[in-house]
């Protein structure tokens, strides 16, 4: 059996890992919803529906695939760097 968070708990993670510690409007306005029905998922006052689920994966997703494209521009950096490192102790 498994520990699954709650939606209150798991809405306040997507939030603050998407949005950082102010996510609450920032998700409001990215879900089209008002912020007080995303303060009203995030103290389990409301159920969070079904299709925001899927909106909200889609959200991490593009985080993802965001962040995915950075970690091959910090490699480029890092080479560049470090090329430039070893030139300078010829």
């Amino acid at each position: 059996m498994t520990n699954a968070m709650t939606d209150p708990v798991l809405i306040a993670k997507i939030g603050q890992t998407i949005w950082g510690a102010s996510w609450q409007a920032p998700m409001a306005a990215a879900l089209k919803q008002p912020l007080r029905t995303v303060e009203e998922w995030s103290t389990g006052r409301l159920p969070v529906p079904l299709e925001t689920w899927k909106d909200l994966r889609e959200a991490a997703r593009q985080q993802y695939l965001k962040l995915a494209d950075l970690d091959a521009e910090i490699v480029r950096a890092f080479d560049d760097a470090y090329q430039r490192a070893m030139a300078g102790k010829r």
